[in-house]
């Protein structure tokens, strides 16, 4: 997928080169996923189809909270020693329709609302909360928390639909992560179109990159994020109650960096949503999941049966001229010695023409370039 703009920004996908997608259950895996109450009335769930990773939970109310995570493995484009993970983490909190409606007619439900923060007088709390955790102790990686996006706190505070595009890319020539909103409608009579940038890190090419589009329909909102190198959270806030009982969509880009090799452990990846199930006044109700030691690893290569190890062969003799002759210096100086003795007469064979022994025409001439050659390498060695 290429750079879109904004008016043709509509559908929810991702795209992804000069990445490898780790593999469900190898490449990645993980221990229990458990609902963070300890209730028995809510259902959790988790666990790989294909290489997406699905994890929720639900309960009596009908409430859920839902994400699909997929892991992509880097190599950086500047040899810090380290491999690079990028978690694509799109999460969605959606209200129930099994709320009580009144304590005198228990049978009558009514929608469950998302939490809005009007209700100033009962707290505020968000509407749906991303987070990891890892132990930094271990020596064992930590999170970029400038390459994951979004990596700063932002808001919203238009009516209508706002379409994101998030990238992410770590390659030969760049790196950086980027976060772009699209148009939306304001009112009924027109339509405020807004095309710009939210949150821009580093550079970014696509030949090395993952990527998102994904649209959010809500009311005035705030994404609040606090990034460490042990920790990546998001809190997503509804401010006003227009939107309450609609969905409530966002995705995050969750970057790792780990020792080349190693394994890297989330040792906790919760997802929460805050719910009013109230039936006058707002009764906070809160749903969440915990995926326990999560943990990456780099892909295993397996070479192809094509590059086979080529067989030793045994070493050939090439002479005194071949320098990275591996048959010995002594050899190598003995043969020397012979070439040169040959040539210049300091040995008996080299006296044989004057007992009447004869030559093939050319071989003088090209026994006194090979003795200047030899001569030549042997200077050298001796400088």
């Amino acid at each position: 997928m290429g750079p879109a703009h904004a008016d043709s920004l509509s559908v929810s996908e991702t795209s992804y080169s000069g990445a490898s997608i780790l593999e469900g259950d190898w490449d990645v895996s993980f221990e229990t996923a458990t609902d963070i109450a300890g209730s028995e009335d809510r259902f959790p769930y988790a666990f790989f189809e294909g290489n997406t990773l699905y994890v929720g939970i639900s309960d009596t109310y009908d409430n859920t909270v839902d994400a699909i995570v997929e892991f992509f493995w880097f190599q950086s484009s500047i040899d810090r020693g380290t491999d690079f993970y990028v978690a694509v983490i799109k999460t969605r909190v959606t209200p129930g329709d099994d709320c009580y409606y009144a304590p005198w007619d228990w049978a009558r439900g009514a929608p469950c609302k998302l939490w809005a923060d009007e209700w100033s007088d009962w707290g505020e709390h968000p509407v749906l909360s991303v987070e990891a955790m890892t132990d930094i102790e271990r020596e064992q990686g930590a999170f970029r928390w400038d390459w994951s996006v979004p990596f700063e706190s932002y808001g919203i505070d238009a009516y209508g639909q706002v379409t994101f595009q998030n990238k992410y890319g770590i390659g030969e020539s760049s790196e950086g992560a980027l976060m772009a909103h699209g148009s939306y409608p304001i009112t009924d009579d027109g339509e405020v179109k807004a095309d710009g940038t939210v949150q821009v890190k580093g550079f970014h090419s696509s030949d090395y990159s993952v990527q998102t589009q994904y649209e959010v329909t809500l009311y005035e909102w705030d994404v609040y994020v606090d990034g460490r190198a042990d920790l990546m959270a998001w809190d997503m806030y509804l401010n006003l109650g227009a939107r309450e009982t609609q969905s409530a969509y966002h995705e995050y880009f969750l970057s790792v960096q780990v020792e080349e090799g190693m394994p890297f452990k989330i040792d906790e990846l919760n997802f929460v949503g805050n719910f009013d199930t109230g039936w006058y006044d707002p009764f906070h109700h809160q749903l969440g999941v915990t995926l326990s030691d999560l943990t990456i690893s780099q892909p295993f290569f397996i070479p192809s049966e094509t590059e086979e190890a080529p067989e030793e062969q045994e070493p050939v003799d090439t002479g005194s001229l071949d320098e990275n002759n591996d048959t010995g210096d002594e050899h190598e100086e003995e043969d020397t010695a012979a070439e040169s003795d040959l040539v210049f007469g300091d040995s008996k064979e080299a006296s044989a023409p004057e007992k009447g022994c004869s030559t093939a025409p050319g071989t003088t001439s090209s026994a006194v370039a090979l003795a200047m050659v030899l001569m030549g390498l042997r200077r050298r060695e001796q400088s």
